[in-house]
Parts: structure tokens; C-alpha cells; sequence
């Protein structure tokens, strides 16, 4: 008797992990494209603000460089 309802708790369990599994891997993948959208492909994201700085910064119409901190 004790095989039988110890068979049913494993597989029971192993249900239970792969739902688990599965709805990490869901979360996972809704917050990396949130992720992606507030700092990537957002037009005034951080990655966006720091290459416009240093795309000013090194500017090769400008004979010297501008040496100013962004805020």
C-alpha cells in the first residue's frame, strides 16, 4: 500500500515542478521584454541618454572635446 500512494505523491509532485517551471519561464520572458522596452527601445532610455552624451562628447566637427558630467 505504501509504493502505490507514494507513486501517486511522485508524480503529483513532478506536475507540480513542471507547472512551476513552466510559469517561471513565462515570467521570465514578460519581464525581460519589459525590460527591453524601458531601457533598449524606449527613445528617452538610459542607454539612449549615455550614447547621446557621448555622441556629443566626441563630436568630429568639434576640434576638442566637451568634458561635462551628465545629470
Amino acid at each position: 500500500m505504501k509504493i502505490k500512494s507514494f507513486l501517486k505523491n511522485t508524480g503529483q509532485t513532478s506536475l507540480e515542478y513542471l507547472l512551476l517551471v513552466a510559469v517561471s519561464v513565462g515570467l521570465g520572458l514578460v519581464f525581460f521584454k519589459k525590460f527591453q522596452q524601458y531601457l533598449l527601445d524606449n527613445p528617452n532610455s538610459y542607454i539612449k541618454t549615455q550614447l547621446k552624451f557621448y555622441e556629443r562628447l566626441f563630436d568630429p566637427s568639434m576640434n576638442y572635446k566637451k568634458y561635462r558630467l551628465p545629470r
